[in-house]
């Protein structure tokens, strides 16, 4: 399972803990409903709502990294009974309840269409309880929309976005690696219609050459035979230096929209505000111009408080918009009394969202002392059950709006990080396949050129000679067409021993003598096919880059460090900066602890390469991540 980062798992726990208060905060408006009820219906009342909170949290308010807990089909079925039992037994109180088992549906069913039917059962189950309990057709609407439906929407928006976090940092690397199939497959189809086709030309024509009987077609097609392979060569070495320098495309698979987010959180505040805005109008008669003014000032304070509060879209001027926030929330009070202007009371949560630091706190103490302030002059008679409710009422609210603000800008960063993390990716990949292209695939093509331009030269004079030079060179396209997968899916089990053969054979068809020392060594896979690598790009650069008449290899261990040297006397101090093969193989040698330098030492071009036997390991595997080789740690 991949590790969450430090900044997701903060961001997991501040949303976990919004969830729990929320959800507590939910069950003590029903426990302050259970208080005001029957006196003989508390205890099994209360009760019934501890059970209800405790499967809840244990369902949906989850601490671990699980997407669904274990046994959750019993645990949500006994939620749901609780649910239908305080409908039956409790219809009157008991209405903003019903939020946790429609939450729980939408949190633990995966098949989307089905979740949300149970959700609507829910809402259809709660409004029906309370029709029969006496309460008209509005007030039972209100009471699923405004109290199960609102409680449901919140308790699913705070749950689920913390999963997402964790979703978003789970699937970092399979989207790496989407992107990352995605440019092998682009690498697969112009490998085909640019080097491919090229090499099975140099087989084919190669098989005729060797199969005629007749000596003047020899020449012919064994001109036509070194014009494809050079062809091939060129083809190799643009496809390299054009992945090379491509910039990658910011294009990356995603499973989650930040649209998605922002539907959720518009809805959330929608039902938070809306629905008790409208009961309250509808339950008192107001001039026609008070009402007017009532509808004017909600869709306006509405539109103001989705501006500074909806998931992923911050405000610039805070401070600003809070005072303009403050306008349609406080001066309709000068008409209308708080029992039916409400919208102050979410002040402030926008206080909460929209300042930082200090002034944070300042503001949301003194808007939250200011709102009970003049609840207790307007409303008075203030028991200390109804103050602590007000101000839970208040604070839940205010953290749930922080919660999808703070939880909808994390999952925006988190998915710009992904998108990230993919382009570095293919970045990363396309720089391993221009070099691997370069490193891996031209030795074998300069290889495939030199002896077919030696079989072409050799035709007219030695017959039987040229015939095994062009042989060589169609076991050579053999071998290189062999590779191209290699190339594309990455480095496979290339080691030293192996390509000491073909770079003997490609320098002495270049006409270079060779005088080599090779010990047999044991190497991890990783450092050997990084040191093979060497080893072709070295005999590539003598072959095409020098006029070198002597060459010397030596392959041998010193003090627990395996060196790889490879020395010519045909270097040019006006060429000697490195090019694109030797920057990508330091790259690849730094990758497995070793180490790549190269330069002129007195006439002679030096390329050498030295990897420990046995590197040094750090850390151990408690924390279930394997040891990496050659890593100090250091204060920082």
């Amino acid at each position: 399972m991949p590790v969450l980062s430090r900044s997701a798992v903060s961001g997991v726990r501040v949303a976990r803990l919004v969830a729990a208060v929320a959800s507590c905060g939910f069950a003590f408006g029903g426990f302050v409903g259970i208080v005001n009820g029957d006196p003989a219906e508390r205890p099994v009342a209360t009760a019934l709502l501890v059970a209800l909170l405790a499967l809840h949290l244990r369902n949906c308010v989850r601490w671990s990294q699980e997407p669904r807990p274990a046994g959750w089909p019993w645990t949500l079925a006994a939620q749901v009974v609780l649910t239908v039992a305080g409908m039956i037994w409790f219809a009157d109180t008991w209405y903003g309840n019903s939020g946790f088992a429609a939450a729980a549906f939408l949190l633990l069913i995966r098949r989307r269409w089905l979740a949300w039917t149970c959700f609507g059962v829910v809402l259809a189950a709660q409004a029906a309880s309370t029709l029969a309990e006496g309460f008209g057709p509005a007030e039972s609407l209100y009471l699923a929309i405004g109290q199960a439906a609102f409680a449901g929407i919140v308790l699913y928006v705070v749950a689920r976005l913390a999963d997402m976090v964790t979703d978003l940092q789970r699937t970092r690397a399979s989207l790496a690696e989407a992107a990352v199939a995605r440019e092998r497959a682009a690498f697969t189809k112009q490998l085909g219609e640019r080097v491919a086709g090229s090499l099975e030309g140099i087989v084919a024509g190669g098989r005729k050459v060797l199969e005629s009987g007749r000596s003047e077609d020899v020449r012919e097609r064994l001109a036509a035979s070194v014009d494809t392979a050079r062809a091939a060569l060129k083809e190799t070495r643009s496809v390299a230096h054009g992945h090379r320098g491509e910039r990658p495309s910011a294009a990356v698979a995603d499973d989650l929209t930040t649209t998605g987010v922002t539907v959720l959180g518009v809805m959330t505040i929608c039902l938070m505000i809306v629905p008790n805005e409208v009961r309250r109008i509808f339950r008192v008669d107001v001039p026609v111009l008070h009402e007017a003014i009532f509808w004017v000032a909600l869709a306006a304070f509405l539109a103001l408080f989705l501006r500074a509060c909806v998931p992923g879209r911050p405000v610039k001027r805070a401070a600003l918009m809070l005072f303009a926030l403050g306008i349609p929330a406080v001066a309709p009070l000068l008409i209308f009394e708080l029992d039916l202007w409400h919208p102050v009371y979410f002040l402030p949560g926008a206080g909460l969202v929209l300042l930082s630091g200090w002034m944070r706190w300042v503001a949301v103490a003194v808007l939250l002392g200011g709102v009970l302030a003049l609840w207790n002059v307007q409303l008075g008679d203030s028991t200390v059950l109804s103050a602590v409710y007000e101000v839970v009422w208040i604070s839940v609210r205010a953290l749930v709006v922080y919660g999808l603000v703070n939880m909808g800008t994390l999952v925006v960063a988190l998915k710009a990080a992904r998108a990230e993390l993919a382009r570095t990716e293919v970045a990363r990949e396309r720089l391993r396949f221009a070099g691997d292209l370069h490193d891996l695939l031209g030795l074998r093509l300069s290889v495939v050129v030199l002896k077919s331009d030696l079989a072409f030269r050799l035709a007219g004079r030695d017959a039987e000679r040229a015939r095994t030079e062009l042989s060589a060179a169609v076991d050579a396209a053999r071998q290189a067409l062999a590779e191209l997968g290699t190339i594309v899916s990455g480095p496979g089990e290339m080691s030293v021993a192996q390509e000491v053969g073909t770079a003997t054979a490609a320098l002495s068809a270049a006409g270079v003598s060779v005088r080599s020392s090779v010990s047999v060594l044991e190497l991890d896979s990783e450092a050997d096919a990084a040191l093979a690598a060497v080893l072709r790009e070295g005999t590539a650069n003598i072959v095409w880059h020098s006029s070198a008449v002597r060459a010397e290899l030596v392959f041998e261990e010193k003090d627990g460090v395996a060196w790889l040297r490879l020395t010519n006397d045909g270097v040019s101090r006006d060429a000697v900066e490195p090019g694109i093969g030797l920057e990508s193989l330091a790259g690849r040698m730094r990758a497995v602890g070793g180490e790549l330098t190269s330069g002129i030492r007195g006439d002679r071009f030096v390329l050498e390469a030295s990897v420990p036997l046995q590197p040094p390991l750090i850390g151990g595997d408690l924390d279930g991540v394997d040891p990496v080789a050659g890593v100090e740690l250091h204060e920082r």
